[in-house]
């Protein structure tokens, strides 16, 4: 699958880089939930303390793909969302696509949210045709409101934490800053567990993943994972394209 919309710090681009999930995926700071996205996971449990990125799943979860493709397309410069007779999380979910790689949904079309250089996907016919496609395929995902300690314990599942990094998470609607009492929960779940952050943590012994190409130019990634080396080496997909 690809994303169902775009959102700050999505992995979506990178997740190949990430050992490869096994069994139920749980992401506890969900976004976009770009890891269980790209990995097709089958189940899914997305946790978020942020109810608008929270509304967004509900009613992705709850809609069918003709209300997807019937949703208004706002094709000029200003049209705003503010307009439409939709729902307010219907407005979310256009909203995102309106101001890419934010961690809030815009309410107007803007010239940079209607451009098309690079084949970047904007909101339209062909951006409502990936989501309706897809909605079949997370029939099995669910979505709670609350803290990651919400996140159900399983043994055979895989944690995809990617918390607000410590440097970057003034641009999220929700702000977080519990790393210490996050880095305890990581080392005690009972399930494999991968962990996202920038190269200024300290809260878990992280490793450098790489540097990977963003929207503003280059960004240095780190990871931690309890699963020992030897093992993550064999799980962790070679360069490809999806």
């Amino acid at each position: 699958m690809r994303p169902f919309f775009p959102y700050y710090g999505s992995k979506w681009n990178i997740a190949r880089h990430y050992p490869v999930p096994t069994g139920h995926v749980i992401e506890p700071f969900a976004g976009s939930a770009s890891y269980a996205t790209y990995y097709d996971a089958p189940r899914a449990s997305l946790i978020d303390a942020d109810p608008v990125i929270v509304g967004v799943w509900r009613y992705l979860l709850a809609a069918r793909p003709a209300e997807i493709l019937s949703l208004p397309e706002l094709p000029n410069v200003g049209d705003s969302v503010d307009d439409l007779n939709i729902t307010q999380e219907a407005r979310w979910l256009i909203g995102f696509w309106l101001n890419r790689g934010s961690a809030a949904p815009k309410k107007s079309r803007t010239a940079y949210s209607a451009r098309t250089d690079r084949a970047q996907l904007t909101w339209g016919l062909k951006a409502k045709e990936r989501i309706a496609a897809q909605l079949p395929l997370i029939n099995g995902w669910s979505i709670v409101e609350g803290d990651f300690e919400a996140a159900p314990a399983d043994a055979a599942g895989t944690y995809f934490v990617d918390p607000p990094y410590g440097d970057k998470g003034k641009h999220y609607r929700v702000q977080f800053a519990e790393f210490a009492r996050l880095g305890r929960w990581c080392e005690s779940a009972v399930g494999k567990v991968i962990v996202c952050e920038g190269p200024s943590a300290t809260w878990l012994p992280f490793e450098r993943l790489g540097s990977f190409k963003t929207s503003r130019g280059r960004a240095e990634e780190f990871v931690w994972c309890n699963v020992p080396p030897t093992q993550r080496d064999l799980l962790i997909q070679p360069e490809m394209t999806k």
